[in-house]
């Protein structure tokens, strides 16, 4: 595993309306981003909400890809002059700095900073936002219990959420040391807060929604480095 140059690769999560999909999934292509997943998630409002505030749909699509920093100052500057960030209910997008990877992912992203070197001029009038600092709260209860866990975190001022579905693979070691049964079917929720306010909100989510609650939830926090779309998030 390559763990030098802890700064220069992050993880960049974007979460845009799923009518955005496409365009999404096509400007990734076009740019020939070298590794990305995505994957659908749904947004923490009911959808009479939705079209209510005019915020599209709940159905989102998320895209998670692994590119060095200088890249994802890059494809932030390039994704904001294509989706409309500033538009409520169009979609965020943030970055998570990486301290262990494959040497092969490192090999992989220095090929096309170099690609791209040369052919791309920066433009000093386009910057990322720059926000109050910002972390990831990930939280993962069992299928069905995303309510309690957005109410609480609502609560203590979270602004919204992503929910993801996904299965567990806990083994009968984590059960017994954590004393539950672990269930395949799970819930997995993104909360971008401010990071003032991360420890109220991750209190008050295990207490509502913690491992001695019938959503039987864990939740832990990553740092944000840049952001898009939060100017629409208040």
């Amino acid at each position: 595993m390559e763990e030098k140059a802890v700064s220069q690769m992050e993880a960049l999560i974007t979460i845009v309306d799923s009518d955005l999909g496409n365009l999404l999934k096509s400007f990734y292509k076009r740019n020939q981003i070298p590794l990305y997943l995505q994957s659908h998630g749904y947004g923490s409002a009911e959808s009479e909400i939705y079209e209510l505030l005019g915020f599209g749909n709940p159905k989102k699509t998320i895209v998670l890809s692994i590119l060095s920093a200088q890249m994802t100052r890059r494809v932030l500057n390039q994704l904001r002059e294509e989706i409309e960030f500033h538009r409520p209910g169009t979609g965020i997008a943030f970055t998570v700095s990486l301290n262990s990877f494959s040497s092969s992912l490192w090999k992989l992203c220095q090929e096309m900073e170099q690609d791209k070197a040369g052919t791309e001029r920066e433009d000093p009038s386009m910057e990322v936002e720059v926000k109050e600092a910002y972390d990831l709260i990930v939280t993962i209860v069992n299928r069905g219990h995303s309510d309690l866990v957005m109410t609480a975190a609502k609560a203590a001022g979270a602004p919204g959420g992503t929910l993801i579905h996904g299965l567990g693979l806990g083994s009968k070691e984590a059960e017994k040391f954590l004393g539950i049964t672990i269930q395949p079917e799970k819930d997995v929720i993104l909360i971008l807060a401010p990071r003032a306010k991360k420890a109220g909100i991750m209190e008050e989510i295990a207490r509502e929604a913690g491992l001695n609650t019938v959503g039987r939830g864990i939740c832990f926090s990553l740092p944000v480095n840049a952001t898009l779309g939060l100017k629409t998030q208040a």
